[in-house]
């Protein structure tokens, strides 16, 4: 019987002690790993830094862009709207009358000049 229970005691070592070494060998491979982070965290930090600085600098230089092509936008409605109403004031004066010739020459050089300034 004691020679059972030595047995037993023997095993319960044996294990007890592979399980140590485990447990050893697994906190050094945590303390390795832990160093890397560490060397890491710096890297990382400046990684994400420059990130949130591409991300503002892209923000702003996007709500610019929105804000430019609405800009334009009105603007090229604004000189639509004066080109038609230099055609129709044109297509009037032609179709009153002939007496109307020199008003429409000036008209048309007028048109031809908004028209380059414009567009």
């Amino acid at each position: 019987m004691y020679l059972f229970i030595a047995t037993i005691f023997i095993a319960e070592l044996i294990i007890a002690v592979t399980v140590i070494n485990f447990l050893v060998k697994l906190d050094k491979k945590v303390n390795d790993l832990n160093c890397c982070v560490e060397a890491f965290n710096p890297l990382a930090e400046t990684c994400l830094q420059y990130a949130r600085c591409l991300t503002t600098t892209f923000r702003q230089n996007f709500d610019k862009f929105v804000s430019f092509v609405s800009h334009k936008r009105k603007q090229i409605f604004n000189k639509l709207l004066i080109l038609i109403g230099i055609y129709i004031v044109l297509f009037l004066f032609r179709a009153k009358s002939k007496k109307y010739s020199n008003v429409y020459h000036i008209a048309g050089v007028i048109q031809d000049i908004a028209g380059n300034f414009l567009i």
